[in-house]
């Protein structure tokens, strides 16, 4: 999976109506309400604001929106290419100002689909998992072991009395987590890159 590792935003202009692509990256479905929250005051005048979000390490939550647009003309294209880009823990969103020319229902899918595709081969995409965040904690004589057992896993260290690192569990370290009694710290933790 993949998601932005830059936000740029792309804006074009077809038959008068005005589009403003952006790309975002989220957690969770808390975000979505928060970010389309944000984006209705910002654009409080614009005609649609037509999204698509995928999360999940396996694609398996989605949504999108057609906000408006005739059915399946804008949300569903939006996601499509998402899901060609193999793209998870972000959204996309097309906010659109008519400009007074219809374009009827395949010219619309087609530049809603165009669009969410120029946005996303715009901006650089970056891998990404949720992953379960351990804290192991040791003494500093036992660095070296726990730096070759976690060996890329590790996210963050602190040194304070003992060193603590904090890991990501995968099928590798899920036994020396639990024999080094590491204590669960996030359960949503997003890897990115």
């Amino acid at each position: 999976m993949f998601c932005f590792k830059t936000n740029k935003s792309y804006k074009e202009t077809i038959n008068k109506s005005k589009f403003i692509c952006l790309a975002f990256n989220i957690n969770n479905s808390k975000n979505v309400r928060e970010i389309l929250k944000q984006l209705h005051q910002n654009y409080y005048d614009a005609s649609h604001i037509c999204y698509a979000y995928i999360l999940g390490n396996s694609q398996e939550e989605f949504y999108y929106s057609d906000d408006g647009e005739p059915n399946k003309t804008a949300g569903l294209p939006i996601y499509i290419n998402m899901k060609k880009y193999d793209l998870s823990y972000c959204m996309v969103t097309i906010v659109r100002y008519f400009g007074g020319v219809k374009f009827g229902i395949n010219s619309l899918k087609e530049t809603f689909s165009k669009l969410s595709e120029k946005l996303i081969c715009s901006n650089k995409l970056t891998k990404v998992q949720m992953v379960n965040l351990y804290k192991v904690i040791f003494p500093y004589d036992q660095i070296k072991k726990y730096q070759n057992l976690f060996n890329n896993c590790i996210i963050k260290k602190e040194f304070s009395n003992q060193v603590s690192f904090f890991v990501y569990k995968n099928k590798e370290n899920n036994s020396i987590l639990k024999e080094s009694k590491a204590k669960l710290v996030s359960k949503n933790y997003l890897l990115i890159g």
